[in-house]
């Protein structure tokens, strides 16, 4: 089903991911990426929410799928994941996860790049299982994990990846609140309000300060 985008009179952009376990492979990042444009070019959007649909916020990369393909297209994949990360991290107005249940891996990776998150309260998971699967992170996401994750988060749901419930990643600091299915959205889009609070913050001011507290640091090694 894809993704859809939702623009609300208050200001605020609602971004859902529509296909199942939303994992993430070059089709769906192409989506993310259209439906964040089609919200940067909404003049009147002053904050930005995206959410899942049913058990997933993001079941990680399609494995799967990635199996399938070649070298040529695993690095166009992961290029693609970068660009994608780094542009939710600098996105020219708040943002919020509303993590509407389990986010592992790449999902988790995705949560974790946008300014605030709020999960479940009552069921869904956030953790990076690669030590389960025998497998490494590539050098560049080690920069989201060490600027977004405090030491005692990073031990527990990386490096021990324990399926941190939503309570727990309060506790650890990985979201800021939790929140009932039926309040999760409303609780969401109160947070990235919050942020702005009577201020009027120039998108493009937004953008330089987030991209100058939160450098993209250039890699030699993608893979």
């Amino acid at each position: 089903m894809g993704i859809t985008v939702e623009f609300y009179d208050d200001g605020c952009a609602l971004l859902t991911m529509r296909n199942g376990q939303n994992r993430l492979n070059l089709t769906t990042l192409k989506q993310f990426n259209d439906a964040l444009d089609e919200v940067e070019r909404n003049e009147d959007t002053r904050i930005l929410v995206t959410t899942g649909e049913g058990r997933f916020y993001s079941n990680g990369i399609d494995l799967e799928w990635m199996m399938s393909e070649n070298n040529d297209v695993k690095k166009k994949f992961f290029l693609t994941l970068y660009d994608t990360l780094w542009r939710v991290m600098h996105f020219p107005m708040p943002t919020v996860a509303a993590i509407n249940g389990h986010s592992f891996a790449g999902g988790a990776f995705l949560a974790l790049c946008h300014d605030y998150r709020v999960m479940r309260s009552d069921r869904g998971w956030i953790t990076w299982n690669e030590v389960l699967l025998g497998s490494r992170f590539p050098a560049p996401l080690h920069d989201f994990l060490h600027l977004k994750l405090s030491p005692e988060a990073l031990r527990e749901s990386v490096i021990f990846s324990k399926r941190i419930t939503g309570p727990e990643a309060v506790n650890l600091k990985i979201v800021d609140g939790v929140a009932s299915e039926s309040s999760l959205i409303s609780e969401s889009k109160k947070l990235g309000f919050q942020a702005l609070g009577k201020n009027v913050i120039n998108r493009a001011d937004l953008h330089i300060m987030k991209k100058d507290l939160m450098p993209r640091i250039p890699r030699k090694s993608l893979l």
